[in-house]
């Protein structure tokens, strides 16, 4: 009992310097446009035959007003296109991994039971121009770097609100090195159960432990996670949480975060 009292006491002193060092800075940069509602993959509504990360979805949040969270992953021909999943079974009704398929074979198909084709990168931020800011998640792939690569060279040409976030620190990390001038943040969740890691890995990614490497300006934090980060924003941190579904969620969350990134929920 007392080696375990001791093993509890040297893993909670673990995460609370983890928390003390895991302070987001934003080295100067305006975060203040981030401030507010953010529609996850568009204003997307299933129901309404709008599907998520579909040029309607996105044009309807813009209209609205409202700031737009979106993923970006690599195809074979080494395109970005606009798109979550790792495959296209669930989107596109294509068993077969994105990074296995070329921008035409992606465009072969529509988005889920809608007529749109899935937009490339440039095509999305030629579509956006602008009008409202953007979170970009850069999905993990084979081709992490080169991701990042493309990424920073189609953003250099970008002159609208952005910043670029990943659960993987090492590519929040390359930003950090190469595009120091970007927005960049740290996405995180609860992944302590996860046991497909270390102990040591489960705390430092479920409680921003790579912070000091990746120096993130603010954290995204699935929001059942996010009370241990709120006192960040005590000391001017930026925090953004996700994904609101619900109007009880999104009740509570209001005044608890900086960006609320929400789905299928009334503002």
């Amino acid at each position: 009992m007392a080696m375990e009292g001791l093993t509890a006491i040297i893993i909670i002193s673990i995460i609370m310097l983890i928390l003390i060092i895991s302070f987001p800075h934003r080295e100067g940069k305006d975060l203040s446009w981030m401030k507010g509602y953010c529609a996850h993959r568009g204003l997307h509504n299933k129901e309404m035959g709008v599907e998520e990360n579909s040029p309607i979805a996105f044009q309807l949040a813009i209209d609205a007003g409202l700031n737009i969270e979106m993923d970006i992953r690599i195809t074979k021909d080494e395109q970005l296109i606009v798109f979550h999943d790792g495959d296209g079974k669930r989107m596109l009704n294509i068993d077969e991994n994105i990074e296995n398929l070329t921008l035409e074979e992606v465009r072969f198909a529509t988005i889920g039971n809608s007529l749109d084709k899935v937009l490339t990168f440039r095509e999305f931020l030629d579509m956006v121009s602008g009008n409202v800011g953007l979170i970009i998640e850069i999905k993990a792939t084979s081709k992490n770097e080169r991701v990042c690569q493309l990424c920073a060279e189609i953003l250099d040409e970008y002159s609208g609100d952005f910043s670029i976030c990943s659960f993987r620190p090492e590519i929040v990390r390359w930003f950090a090195k190469n595009r120091k001038h970007f927005i960049r943040g740290q996405l995180l969740e609860n992944i302590l159960g996860d046991k497909r890691y270390s102990w040591i890995v489960r705390i430092l990614q479920t409680f921003n432990g790579f912070a000091f490497l990746v120096k993130p300006n603010f954290l995204s934090v699935e929001y059942q996670h996010a009370r241990f980060f709120r006192w960040i924003r005590m000391f001017g941190g930026i925090l953004s949480v996700w994904t609101i579904r619900d109007q009880k969620s999104m009740d509570k969350f209001r005044h608890k975060a900086d960006a609320i990134i929400f789905e299928n929920v009334k503002i």
